[in-house]
């Protein structure tokens, strides 16, 4: 176990998301103990709406029907647009969806972690990884009043997100694996909820805009959420970008100049914005294009959620998965630490052998059996051949159009 006085723990997570947190919970709740370094001053600093399945993990991390007292139930559709808004099809989910405030979900996470003894630290920017023979054993971070500390663990969590501060550092491919996101929180938005219950994307081809005819293929979308407020955005949809000989990949002020025609112009996605009120809006990015390649990049390092591009490639979303992710490998490491560290006479911190080649082979082996791996791996496969074949091989709204039905057979398989 971890002595606090010296900062050794049983895990060292970096970032307070939804990954970050429910890594911290689930070793407390596993008889361990762990530090999360977060930079904001908040938990989830970001304002942003979500929407999530009530999947049994949600239960098991924030309490039973925590995530219905927060939201409103969907009836689980998806309304997909054909570009110009030509023709639409609706899909179903057949569980239980839920449209909620950002804020209102990560707070419980920081109660419940609170409640059970983890080690939050906020304003803690990570700066990079501590290493001893070769493996990851600590971070270094700077605190608020600039002081640098350092805090070790038998295993390091990045939870970061598309930044992925510590992955980053061992060589994750977050320039080919994250797509550009135009994130926007609106209120008065001009919709009505018992009307437009459902998700919204719009998509837009390759050449489809005419005041930006190389801009890449992407999708808006629309967030509804209660008291006429939503999320909406653009998604730059790059994993086929590297093919195409149409686009010309955009800079920051390109994407936003984009945007702003869109919500002024588009068809059929432009009527939200009228008489609405921006209340937040700025670029960010969403690791969308591919997975990454490995998990445990450096011996004692763990990628999780975001940080893995473990996501929902469709959605564009990680928030379920993202759980799921931590608390199976932090149950899996758990296990571990407390069979090496009983049997290891030297009462030192760590053993060795939670790390040695055979143990991250068996990790990476008993993650990848798991239900929810072939889901997400599945899910790539399908989002690459579906955009292949609408981005690349159809490309322009004339074409995407005239093949709808065919389409829409796919994206009932999503």
């Amino acid at each position: 176990m971890a002595d606090d006085n010296n900062k050794y723990y049983d895990f060292v997570i970096v970032g307070a998301g939804p990954a970050g947190l429910t890594a911290g919970i689930t070793a407390a709740r596993l008889g361990l103990t762990s530090i999360i370094l977060e930079k904001g001053s908040i938990a989830g600093p970001k304002p942003r709406g979500e929407g999530m399945a009530h999947m049994p993990i949600v239960d098991e991390i924030l309490g039973d029907g925590f995530l219905p007292k927060i939201g409103f139930k969907s009836n689980g559709g998806r309304v997909w647009h054909s570009p110009g808004d030509l023709k639409t099809t609706t899909t179903y989910r057949d569980y239980d969806h839920y449209f909620f405030e950002w804020r209102a979900f990560i707070d419980q996470f920081v109660d419940v972690a609170k409640e059970l003894g983890v080690n939050l630290s906020l304003n803690s920017t990570v700066i990079e990884p501590i290493e001893k023979n070769g493996t990851t054993v600590g971070v270094k971070y700077r605190t608020l009043s600039d002081h640098i500390e350092e805090a070790y663990g038998n295993a390091v969590l990045d939870c970061s997100g598309y930044e992925g501060v510590i992955g980053k550092h061992y060589g994750i491919d977050y320039e080919h694996m994250n797509c550009p996101i135009m994130k926007c929180m609106i209120s008065n938005a001009n919709f009505k909820i018992n009307e437009t219950p459902d998700l919204q994307f719009f998509f837009i081809g390759n050449g489809d805009l005419e005041f930006s005819p190389n801009f890449p293929p992407s999708v808006a979308y629309f967030f509804p959420l209660e008291n006429e407020r939503a999320e909406v955005g653009l998604m730059l949809r790059m994993a086929q970008v590297p093919n195409m000989k149409t686009v010309t990949i955009p800079n920051e002020e390109e994407i936003t100049d984009v945007w702003m025609e869109i919500k002024k112009s588009y068809p059929g996605y432009n009527v939200f914005f009228d008489g609405s009120k921006i209340d937040y809006e700025e670029i960010t990015y969403l690791p969308n294009a591919k997975m990454a390649s490995k998990f445990v990049p450096n011996p004692g390092l763990v990628i999780i959620g975001d940080s893995a591009g473990f996501i929902n490639p469709f959605g564009s979303s990680g928030l379920y998965y993202s759980m799921e992710m931590a608390h199976i490998w932090v149950s899996m490491i758990s296990e571990k630490i407390k069979v090496e560290l009983k049997a290891d006479n030297s009462k030192s911190h760590f053993s060795k052998k939670i790390w040695d080649n055979e143990t991250i082979m068996e990790f990476n082996q008993k993650f990848e059996g798991q239900q929810v791996y072939g889901q997400v791996k599945h899910m790539y496969n399908l989002i690459g051949a579906f955009e292949y074949k609408i981005f690349n091989r159809l490309r322009t709204s004339e074409k995407i159009n005239k093949k709808w039905d065919y389409i829409t057979s796919l994206l009932k398989q999503a």
